[in-house]
């Protein structure tokens, strides 16, 4: 049996986030419960890890410094509460025109809002050679995404622009055992999904070792009227070729129901209506024993 993976994907209007489910050999599969944690207030750091010998050995994780614990990407949303919100003044063309709403989450700390940092700690001593790079590689928001801090004069040093495209530029970097916090702000507000890609060179290599690149979601408050909530997938049991999931989304929201079997071509199974506790429905499972992915799909206005 092979482990579930927590998928996100935007296209063309709608917003995905599902779990993803493959099975191999016989219909057989546990799933463990994994809602999002909402982070809000907390110091959080994106941290590198390093895990030699694995499939992934570099990889980056949202550390909650208060309360002293990793989460993966896919299983937390980083809020950027109402208070975030400003008017772009004068001065600050790198951001936007000004009278512009604005959102930011601040390098310095603010009790009303999440405290962002990028960290190298725990990383061993005289692995890499520092610095690694955490590389922005993708940007899905109706807005921009940017991350800068302020230099002794006042201007602004711009780490990550996704207004104009994206390059090797957008990067932020880490020292072995170093831990920066920026300002990150977005143009818009709703969800907005980041991928960022950590890259690093063992001591004495002559290429870099490259992660697997990794989505973070933001929610940037208030958000819109009418955007359900991320739709969340368990399954609750299979019998024969048919397996029975779980839904629990957003009460009153139709969640249209894909398959896949290679996560590419994605097969309409019906829609499924969140209600106020979770929905089960059917998913009819390939005869032959293949691998087959379950996905959950409500469209944004």
């Amino acid at each position: 049996m092979n482990s579930p993976t927590w998928s996100l994907r935007f296209w063309r209007g709608w917003f995905f986030l599902g779990l993803a489910l493959l099975f191999g050999g016989p219909f057989m599969a546990t799933v463990a419960d994994s809602p999002r944690v909402l982070l809000t207030r907390q110091h959080v750091d994106l941290r590198i890890r390093y895990a030699p010998g694995t499939t992934n050995e570099l990889f980056l994780v949202a550390h909650d410094s208060d309360g002293a614990t990793n989460y993966a990407s896919t299983n937390v949303l980083l809020v950027a509460r109402a208070p975030s919100e400003i008017i772009l003044p004068d001065g600050f063309p790198e951001l936007g025109e000004a009278g512009s709403p604005f959102w930011i989450l601040p390098a310095s700390q603010d009790p009303e809002l999440l405290y962002l940092g990028v960290s190298g700690e725990g990383l061993p001593g005289g692995t890499f050679e520092s610095p690694l790079r955490v590389r922005l590689t993708g940007v899905r928001s109706a807005g921009d995404f940017k991350a800068w801090q302020f230099e002794s004069d006042g201007t602004l040093k711009m780490f990550l622009d996704s207004a104009n495209g994206l390059g090797p530029e957008d990067a932020i970097p880490v020292l072995v055992g170093g831990h920066g916090h920026y300002n990150w702000g977005f143009s818009s507000n709703g969800f907005c999904e980041v991928t960022f890609r950590v890259e690093g060179r063992l001591a004495g290599a002559s290429t870099n070792l490259l992660a697997a690149e990794t989505p973070f979601l933001f929610a940037v408050e208030p958000m819109p009227d009418g955007i359900p909530l991320p739709a969340r997938l368990q399954v609750a049991g299979v019998q024969g070729n048919v397996m029975r999931v779980v839904l629990t989304g957003t009460p009153g929201f139709p969640y249209v129901i894909s398959t896949s079997p290679d996560l590419v071509h994605w097969n309409p199974a019906g829609v499924v209506t969140a209600e106020r506790s979770p929905v089960e429905f059917p998913v009819e499972l390939p005869p032959d024993g293949g691998g087959w992915f379950v996905q959950a799909a409500a469209p944004s206005p």
